[in-house]
């Protein structure tokens, strides 16, 4: 039986301390990143789009697909699947040297089949790597040591076939004496209702055991969720008592172990009242100075019944009963941002009261106009989109400009396209594996999703969402009981400043990512081109802008790398010190260590 759960909204609160509202822009190195590249004649077994992937999810994943795996583990080495089924590994032994291809593993398939999705390969542990086939068999390894020069082939601990490929998302490791593997495995499925023609997503949370002494895994339980949407994340937390999943449509989740209740993931509208059409309690917008407020006066209201406080970061608005005398409270609370109260003002225009709050700090985009309150509608104004838009245009710029362009730089089609992005049902939420329950849900229709970030291998992957204009890095983390259920389920870790503008930018991009420490991001496009975007550094002596007068002591450099011909990139990764990109018949490795960006 089906049935719909309140889930706990969590609001996505940046920390302010780590947004740059002063940041101003990135600006053009034209020094070139050092490159070393592998050739190899192998090929790589790659899945191209036919007839048979005739949905949009499938195709989305298909040509997106990463191809290359890094070794969180020992960022030296990278791998990839090639041609035959051969996982190839590529050793950086020193500073500007690639060691040649060396086979680890062998998947040992037929060469007739044809394989349905592409090979994936995982490393949840320094000794265990998962891979999959794409043909309907995935494998644990055992490794042995990765770390040195000369690679040791890879003998299988465990190996599970099946008609339907899989893609491998996520795996943690733990030993507790008793060996433990979960892992995440992607499916694609024929919709359940022949009139949905949208493709059946399944995930599949596949829990492994080797009790203490033994040789083998067995698998010891599985959890299925079912959806609509390849989830742009999906990871399980480190002690595997949690599963987080970031998707454009909500994901269900199927009994698997146990007297499971199936539960549907409601979106966040859903959480805290009813969809039945209501109008909601006020409705607001903003300019670059001021944000106004809109409440619908009941019959009956007028200034009399108007209950206003506001101070520089507080505010209450209710409305009197004149026949009970009570008050109905219609926003309290902490303000997104500061205000100038003495500048505020409201006044009463016919049967709608109506609020004009003068921003502390001009030109600061709000989100919301009282934190964690949703339930406002927020009207987008056209002019305004257009002047941010004009405002921060020469972020994306690969040519170094100071002056500044006049007029609008972009028409409202062109301002629609790169921001098409909201989603009503997109959603961030938590599973609790231990009482089978979707439990917490951050609604992120209005935060583009750019891409996932490994901080360490220890820890769940963060997810890397727009901000406004800014990238945010989100950390998963437990739930405080100390300090409510929706408390810091999601921590701020990192900011890549204007990094969301700069990503809407590029049209032709392929692949994002950015190093461990968040010391820098990089775009990477479909051939070509990768962006470097680093984080502020100190300059060794300060510079004065000659127009403002300000004293500049820090700048954020931007760098393009390009490969050395036009093929088609298949695969890209980043650690702290390079850049790893692949290509049909090459590994080129850029360093973008500290040096790099001098």
């Amino acid at each position: 039986m089906n049935s719909k759960q309140n889930l706990t909204s969590v609001d996505l609160r940046p920390d302010r301390k780590l947004i740059d509202v002063n940041f101003d822009s990135y600006k053009l190195s034209l020094t070139p990143l050092p490159s070393f590249r592998a050739a190899f004649n192998c090929g790589l077994q790659k899945v191209e789009v036919s007839e048979e992937h005739a949905t949009y999810e499938k195709i989305r994943c298909l040509t997106l697909h990463n191809y290359l795996s890094i070794d969180p583990w020992n960022l030296d080495c990278a791998y990839l699947v090639d041609a035959h089924g051969c996982i190839r590994r590529f050793y950086v032994s020193v500073e500007s040297h690639i060691e040649p291809a060396q086979i680890v593993f062998t998947f040992g398939v037929d060469n007739t089949a044809r394989p349905k999705l592409p090979p994936c390969i995982l490393f949840p542990s320094p000794h265990i790597a998962i891979a999959s086939d794409g043909i309907g068999s995935f494998f644990v390894l055992r490794t042995a040591v990765r770390s040195e020069r000369s690679a040791e082939k890879w003998s299988i601990i465990f190996n599970e076939e099946s008609t339907d490929p899989c893609l491998l998302l996520h795996s943690v490791f733990r030993d507790n004496g008793t060996h433990y593997l979960d892992l995440l495995l992607l499916r694609f499925g024929k919709p359940s209702n022949d009139d949905d023609k949208k493709v059946n997503i399944v995930i599949d949370w596949v829990c492994l055991e080797k009790p203490e002494n033994t040789e083998k895994f067995d698998v010891s339980g599985i959890k299925t969720f079912e959806g609509k949407s390849v989830p742009n994340y999906a990871a399980i937390s480190a002690d595997c008592s949690e599963l987080y999943i970031a998707s454009t449509f909500p994901f269900k989740h199927i009994p698997g172990w146990g007297n499971e209740e199936e539960v549907q993931l409601a979106d966040d509208s859903e959480t805290n009242e009813s969809k039945d059409g209501t109008e909601p309690p006020y409705k607001w917008k903003q300019t670059a100075e001021d944000v106004t407020i809109s409440i619908p006066l009941p019959e009956g209201i007028n200034k009399s019944c108007v209950v206003y406080s506001l101070n520089s970061s507080k505010l209450s608005i209710a409305l009197r009963d004149p026949k009970t005398n009570e008050a109905n409270t219609i926003l309290a609370g902490e303000m997104y941002m500061e205000a100038e109260a003495e500048a505020s003002s409201w006044m009463i225009d016919g049967d709608t009261l109506i609020v004009t709050i003068q921003k502390k700090i001009e030109g600061h985009t709000w989100a919301m106009v009282i934190e964690g309150d949703n339930r406002g509608e927020m009207e987008v104004n056209p002019e305004e989109v257009a002047r941010v838009h004009q405002q921060l245009a020469h972020l994306t710029s690969e040519t170094l400009n100071t002056e500044k362009s006049e007029g609008q730089l972009f028409n409202s089609g062109e301002i629609e396209e790169c921001d098409s992005y909201y989603d009503s049902e997109a959603s961030l939420v938590r599973f609790d594996a231990s009482t089978n329950k979707f439990t917490h849900s951050a609604n992120i229709s209005s935060l583009k999703w750019l891409f996932n970030l490994s901080s360490s291998p220890n820890e769940s992957p963060c997810v890397v969402l727009r901000h406004d204009v800014d990238a945010v890095v989100w950390q998963p983390t437990a739930p405080n009981p100390l300090k409510g259920s929706n408390r810091i389920i999601w921590k701020h870790q990192a900011t890549f400043n204007a990094l969301g503008y700069v990503h809407a930018s590029k049209t032709n991009l392929k692949f994002c990512g950015a190093a461990p420490d968040a010391s820098y991001a990089a775009l990477c496009e479909c051939q070509r081109r990768i962006f470097v975007y680093r984080q502020p550094t100190a300059l060794a002596s300060p510079l004065r802008n000659r127009s403002s007068g300000e004293v500049v002591r820090k700048v954020s450099l931007q760098q393009v790398a390009t490969l050395p011909n036009n093929e088609d990139v298949y695969g890209f990764a980043v650690s702290n010190d390079r850049m790893y990109v692949l290509t049909e018949s090459e590994l080129v490795v850029f360093k973008v260590g500290v040096d790099a960006g001098a």
